[in-house]
């Protein structure tokens, strides 16, 4: 039958206390993620399947070329209100999430971080436990890779 294996482009970290726990995942949207209805289908499920297993997740946006907007394609697929999607004019976007029961209710915290091309890239919490977050700071990032490229 016909499938389709998307583009993976994801940064995972593992827990190692109490065996080898995915905590977070950090999913770097490609041109081919945003390429046809299925692929953004298939980038959108794996997100929300990170989410439904408790594991936090960033997605980070800076495909400039495709205008599809995977954020929305994911809280969507996972009946979430309107309120939750980004406005049309994101086109450039980040966005963190962390699953939390509260009262024994699931839930997902969001942090959205929308940007301009040439504008720096934002910093987003990436939760571990608890509430023990690490700060991914993506311009910092952005900008070591580059002057290890000779780039900037």
């Amino acid at each position: 039958m016909p499938a389709v294996f998307p583009e993976s482009f994801e940064v995972r970290v593992f827990s190692t206390t109490s065996g080898l726990t995915l905590v977070g995942a950090i999913e770097l949207v490609s041109p081919g993620n945003k390429d046809r209805p299925e692929e953004r289908r298939a980038f959108a499920a794996r997100c929300a399947s990170y989410l439904y297993q408790g594991v936090s997740l960033i997605i980070i946006d800076v495909v400039t070329n495709r205008r599809a907007n995977l954020h929305n394609e994911t809280v969507r697929l996972m009946n979430a209100i309107v309120e939750q999607e980004l406005t049309d004019d994101a086109a450039l976007y980040a966005v963190a999430y962390r699953p939390v029961r509260r009262e024994e209710r699931p839930e997902i915290d969001v942090w959205p971080a929308s940007f301009g091309l040439g504008d720096a890239l934002p910093t987003l919490p990436l939760r571990l436990s608890g509430d023990l977050f690490v700060p991914v700071d993506f311009e910092a990032t952005y900008q070591e890779a580059c002057r290890r490229r000779r780039l900037a």
